[in-house]
Formats: C-alpha cells, sequence, structure tokens
C-alpha cells in the first residue's frame, strides 16, 4: 500500500512539472485523471513488450486472451479502445502463412474489441451510437464498393483476405475508437497517452540506428517497421500536431520544452533519408504557413525553416552525412536509379491494369498477385516482391476502377471540408489546434503516399482511417462546449 501511494505521489509531481497549470493549449488533466492515463500507458507498453518476447502466433493469441480480460479490468471498455491505438507502434507482423501476415498485437486485439462492442449493443437492446455527419455516407459507399469488388476481383483469395483485415482497421480507427472520445477531456488524454507512446518509439528508432549504424534503407525501430517508409509516415504524422501545438502556443518554458520535442521528431524524419516524407513536410509546412498567416509563429516558422536549410548545408558540407543526403536528393529525378526505375514499373503496371479493368477495378488487394502478368520491366529489383504499386492513387485506381478513386476523392473533400467548418466553429484552443494538426497529418499522408507503399496493407491504416473517423467526433464535441457554454451563460 505505501509503494502505490508513493507511486501516485510520484506520478502527480512529476506530470505537475512536466505539463504546469497554465491557460494554454497544454492544460493539465486532474490529478486522478494523471495516474490513469500514466499508468494506462505503462500497462499498454508492458503488453507490447510481452508480444516482442514472445513472437510466436499459437502463444501470443493465448497470452492476449489472458490479458484481455485483466486489460479491461484495469482499464476498462473506453480505455482498452485506446490502448489498441497505442500499441500501434509497438505492433509488428507475423508470417502465418507464405502470403499472409498479421499485425500483434492490434488485429489480435480488434476481434476482442468487436465482441466488447455487440456485447454492449445487446447489453442496450441493439442501441447504435450514430454520429451524424457527411463524411459517413462517403465511407459507406467505400466500403460497398471494395466488398462488392469482390464479384470481379482477378484474386478472389486476396480480396477476401484484404476485406477481412480492412474491415478491421475500417471499423475500428473510423468508428469504434473515436466514439469513445466524447469530451476534449477525453481527447486530451489521447493526445498525451498517444505522444507518450510515439516518443518512447523514435528515442528506440534512434537506438537501432545507433546500433546499425545511420544509413539509407536501414530498418529502422525493427521489428515493429519493417519497412522504414512506414516508420517515416508514421512520425510524419505525429510530427504534424507537434507543430501545429508549437506554433499556437506563447512563449513560455513548457513552449522551449514542445520545441525541442519538435526538433527531436524533426531529426528522427531527416535521418530515415525517405524523400516522400521530406516532400510531405515542405506541403505541410505551406499549409501551416496559410493556417498560422495571421500569428506571429508564421514568422517563426519561416525562421525555423531557414534554420533548417542552414542546417542542412553545414551538415552536407562538414559531415559524413552529407553524401547520403546529396544521393538522396541527386536521385530524385534520376528515372534509371533503381529505386526510381522500380517505382515506374509499378505505376506502368497498375496503369496497365487500370485500363484492362476501368470502372470497378481488379478486386480489392488485388494488385500484389495481378501485378506480375503486367510488369512492364522484368529487371526491376522488387518483382519477386509481393506488395503494392508505390502509389496509393494508382492502385486504388487499378483495384477498384474510376469508381474507387471518385469515392476516395469525396472522402478527402469532405474530410477538409468538415474539418475547416470546425475549426471556425470551436471555441476551444486545444480542440481547434488539435484540428489543425489533423489536416497537416492527413497532407502528410496523402503526399507521402504518391510515392510509397501507404496502402490499407499497412498498419498506418488505422491512423487513417482514425483521422477521417474524428470528423463525426468534432460535432459531438462542438455540441458539447456549445451546451456547457450555455449552461455558464445561464447560471
Amino acid at each position: 500500500m505505501l509503494i502505490k501511494e508513493f507511486a501516485i505521489s510520484f506520478y502527480s509531481r512529476a506530470i505537475v512539472e512536466i505539463m504546469p497549470e497554465k491557460n494554454n493549449v497544454l492544460s493539465t488533466l486532474p490529478s486522478r485523471e494523471r495516474i490513469d492515463l500514466v499508468m494506462g500507458v505503462l500497462g499498454t507498453l508492458s503488453l507490447g513488450f510481452i508480444v516482442y518476447l514472445f513472437q510466436s502466433p499459437l502463444l501470443l493469441l493465448a497470452i492476449f486472451f489472458a490479458l484481455a480480460g485483466l486489460a479491461l479490468l484495469l482499464l476498462g471498455r473506453t480505455y482498452f479502445a485506446i490502448a489498441i491505438y497505442l500499441l500501434l507502434p509497438f505492433s509488428f507482423e507475423i508470417q502465418v502463412a507464405s502470403t499472409t501476415r498479421i499485425t500483434a498485437p492490434t488485429e489480435i486485439l480488434i476481434p476482442i474489441l468487436f465482441l466488447l462492442y455487440f456485447a454492449d449493443l445487446i447489453r442496450s437492446k441493439g442501441k447504435i451510437t450514430y454520429r451524424p455527419s457527411p463524411i459517413n455516407i462517403a465511407v459507406l459507399l467505400m466500403y460497398f464498393l471494395i466488398m462488392g469488388s469482390l464479384l470481379v476481383s482477378q484474386s478472389p483469395i486476396s480480396t477476401i483476405k484484404a476485406l477481412i483485415r480492412d474491415t478491421g482497421y475500417i471499423f475500428t480507427g473510423f468508428y469504434l475508437i473515436p466514439r469513445y472520445i466524447q469530451s476534449e477531456k477525453q481527447l486530451k488524454q489521447f493526445v498525451y497517452g498517444s505522444l507518450i507512446a510515439h516518443s518512447l518509439l523514435i528515442l528506440y528508432g534512434f537506438a537501432t540506428q545507433a546500433i546499425s549504424g545511420v544509413r539509407i534503407y536501414a530498418n529502422i525501430a525493427g521489428p515493429f517497421f519493417v519497412e522504414h517508409c512506414i516508420y517515416a509516415a508514421f512520425i510524419t504524422i505525429t510530427f504534424a500536431f507537434l507543430l501545429a501545438y508549437y506554433l499556437d502556443m506563447a512563449s513560455s518554458p513548457l513552449r522551449n520544452a514542445l520545441g525541442a520535442l519538435t526538433g527531436l521528431f524533426a531529426l528522427a524524419i531527416v535521418l530515415t533519408f525517405v524523400r516522400a516524407a521530406w516532400i510531405s513536410i515542405v506541403a505541410m509546412l505551406l499549409y501551416y504557413l496559410y493556417q498560422f498567416r495571421h500569428r506571429r509563429s508564421s514568422v517563426d516558422l519561416i525562421l525555423a525553416m531557414i534554420a533548417l536549410l542552414l542546417l542542412g548545408a553545414a551538415t552536407i558540407t562538414f559531415t559524413d552525412f552529407g553524401r547520403l543526403f546529396l544521393q538522396r536528393i541527386d536521385t530524385i529525378t534520376d528515372l534509371q536509379y533503381v529505386a526510381n526505375y522500380d517505382r515506374l514499373d509499378r505505376w506502368y503496371a497498375a496503369i496497365a491494369m487500370w485500363k484492362d479493368h476501368p470502372y470497378f477495378g481488379a478486386g480489392w488487394g488485388a494488385y500484389p498477385d495481378a501485378y506480375y502478368s503486367y510488369q512492364q520491366f522484368p529487371n526491376a529489383y522488387s518483382s519477386h516482391i509481393r506488395m503494392g504499386a508505390h502509389n496509393l492513387y494508382l492502385e486504388m485506381l487499378a483495384e477498384t476502377g474510376l469508381a474507387g478513386l471518385i469515392l476516395f476523392a469525396l472522402i478527402i473533400f469532405t474530410f477538409f471540408q468538415q474539418a475547416i467548418y470546425y475549426q471556425n466553429r470551436v471555441k476551444s484552443r486545444f480542440l481547434r489546434i488539435f484540428i489543425i494538426g489533423m489536416q497537416g497529418a492527413m497532407i502528410t499522408y496523402l503526399i507521402h503516399a504518391f510515392l510509397n507503399n501507404l496502402g490499407p496493407s499497412d498498419k498506418i491504416g488505422l491512423t487513417f482511417w482514425f483521422l477521417l473517423g474524428m470528423i463525426p467526433t468534432l460535432r459531438i464535441l462542438a455540441d458539447r462546449e456549445k451546451n456547457e457554454a450555455a449552461l455558464l451563460r445561464d447560471e
């Protein structure tokens, strides 16, 4: 008992020192909730560590079912849903068949979350919580299209596996996790928990680079990330939120600490040597210049960009990393460079596949198998690898045709239209900057997806659907804010 009281006291003091009481976007949580948050994050990361130690599918399955009940008792249903997202950075892929992999622990825990949701429906006599939003219609139409693609699929087995996987990601990311965020307080818990988990991730990524050496095409943060491109895209999304909050915050020691953390994420992105991630950051910075154009923070952003350019020039000139940076920049337009040559092969195959199936595509998830029938350059280095088209939009065009690409464009348009609407409607600074961060994160994802495989087969898909799923949740948060303001006026 004394140990528990000491731990609670210690963590309370630590978090108060890290997040002092200030009237800004990082206002603190109440003391009891700080402890719940810290213990919840520690429990989540401990579960991820157990997963890492026992890399056996059968043993993992037994462990997860055994720990699921304990997690529910300790965290409750709400935190269990959010814990799945917090585990995402520390999940890893397990090969269960020659062409089938599962992402543990997220893809193992998602069915449990489904069961809990349906159990709640039965307990509440089938009452489904509906969050009204125009984006719901677009997502539902897209889901019906990918389900219907099974009828025209050129690789039915691959389509069935893709539908099972992506049904879990779509339903969990778009609906189940966001539905538990019913207030700004719960949103802050989610944001702080994610920040802690992702900060530990990049520190681990630095450690893997220190051990194996900093180089192009390194396996960073393995085994949690197999592809360095997915790692770069993942931490770039977090960087978008961090930078938005940094630009909004008034000068203070806390802002300096947040700036240092933001810079740490920026360094991690740079050291991935993923050119698409760098390009996506430039696009996001230009968007933030527009968003913060009436704020002094926009000047800070310009100065930061100049400083980064100078730092980059100095790095290229005076360090051994310069050769790696110059190589990555020099090969951007070199069509004979092995990575670019491979991308062209994948793109041409996707276009050829679309021409054969122009309206509804070759079937959801069918591209990796159908690629070999459309391969243009036999000498492409990834010819023996079963993977996507190195371009989300061409892959979607090949698998779902014009219908799928139009619906996807409708989803993205609705996302930004609704995000901008609620950004101008809400009064809370924390919530408003979170919405700007959502837009910045989505921009990095969409730009990066032009050049790398960020399709639904990757675990980053859960984050993509979560960003979309926060749109209906914003209406709940905005309405709650409006009702609370009305109550204050009545008093």
